[in-house]
């Protein structure tokens, strides 16, 4: 890796990891919005505050409440993308952490269906009457259920970059992790959750209210700031430790050249998104540095996600996989793949105007 990515690669091999790459941005920012999303929900349903309006009946709770089904269930579709990718480029570390992780990567599904479920009870009108103990059970048990997929998806990642584990992890059936590694990964993904979130609720609470300005919208967006500013400084503080705790195959140089640029897009995205959350905690609502910090969480998110591909291509032999990238380029149907894709953007783009527009008219 002595060019800048994606450059050095054989044009298949560049191509399906600019498109996994591509897609996973897309799959992280409404994963991140789920579960920063129900996080949020279980906070302010836990904690619902001494005003007159408790915090789970306030606008911003209200708004995540009747929209996570739907963002869920696009989450699980921009999510078939960057799987089909992996697929391609990392067969035999994906199939084997897999195979390997057993019946702990069989039990993703059932807990994704348990929290899709759970979500709309809570979303519906009986929820609120329900009393205290059994309300805050269920949104606890939704947050813990995105939590617990996001460890298996962890664990998948990091055993599938450890092939020299694989046979005792076999053989005992044991899978070893390292306890640091887990929770480091762990903390920047929930901490670029709350990022994700602020940003994507901040434009729902701009447009459901005609004047942004309005006092409960104004309280809103600051509790969005505080919210964005922690997990800011949380992802970077685990992100820092993470790489420092990392194998030794991810050095400095390697860095140096190969993710450079997305390093220092990731580092002004921060800054920038720190800058207009901070700016927003002390005015309120305002559009335009809500515009500032979109622009400066898309610039983070790409550039994590380049440096989450370098720590991965530092750890496996990308070499190996030339010809099969090159094989499954060779087969037909990529055009057919963005008919589709543009056609699926279609349709649920028409889906949520149709209901947007129904709303309105309530």
């Amino acid at each position: 890796m002595d060019s800048t990515f994606p450059v050095g690669f054989p044009m298949p091999t560049a191509l399906y990891l600019v498109l996994y790459v591509a897609t996973f941005i897309i799959h992280q920012a409404l994963v991140g919005y789920v579960v920063a999303g129900s996080l949020y929900v279980a906070w302010a349903t836990i904690a619902p505050g001494r005003g007159d309006t408790p915090r789970a009946e306030q606008p911003l709770a209200s708004a995540l409440r009747d929209w996570l089904p739907f963002v869920l269930s696009a989450t699980i579709t921009a999510g078939v993308a960057p799987l089909l990718f992996i697929q391609i480029v990392y067969p035999r570390h994906f199939y084997t952490a897999n195979l390997l992780l057993s019946w702990r990567w069989m039990i993703v599904i059932p807990v994704l269906i348990t929290a899709f479920y759970l979500l709309y009870l809570i979303k519906g009108a009986t929820f609120s009457k329900w009393s205290y103990q059994v309300r805050a059970a269920v949104v606890l048990a939704v947050a813990a259920c995105f939590l617990f997929v996001g460890f298996c998806w962890t664990a998948n990642h990091l055993v599938a970059n450890n092939e020299s584990a694989w046979p005792e992890v076999y053989a005992s059936g044991n899978v070893s992790l390292s306890a640091t590694l887990v929770a480091l990964r762990m903390l920047v993904w929930v901490g670029g959750a709350c990022a994700s979130m602020a940003v994507i609720a901040g434009w729902q609470l701009a447009a459901q209210s005609g004047s942004p300005s309005s006092q409960p919208i104004a309280v809103e967006i600051r509790r969005l700031a505080r919210f964005s500013l922690g997990g800011l400084a949380l992802a970077s503080a685990a992100a820092t430790a993470y790489l420092l705790q990392s194998d030794q195959a991810v050095s400095l140089s390697t860095l140096r050249v190969f993710a450079l640029p997305y390093v220092v897009a990731a580092v002004i995205g921060v800054l920038v998104q720190a800058a207009a959350w901070a700016m927003q905690w002390r005015l309120g609502m305002n559009r335009r540095l809500l515009a500032m910090a979109s622009f400066g969480y898309i610039l983070a998110l790409v550039g994590a996600s380049v440096l989450r591909e370098t720590v991965r291509l530092a750890s496996v032999d990308i070499a190996e996989l030339y010809q099969r990238n090159a094989d499954a380029a060779a087969v037909g149907g990529f055009s057919v793949f963005l008919v589709f894709v543009v056609l699926n953007v279609a349709v649920i783009t028409g889906c949520i105007w149709i209901v947007q527009k129904g709303i309105r008219k309530l």
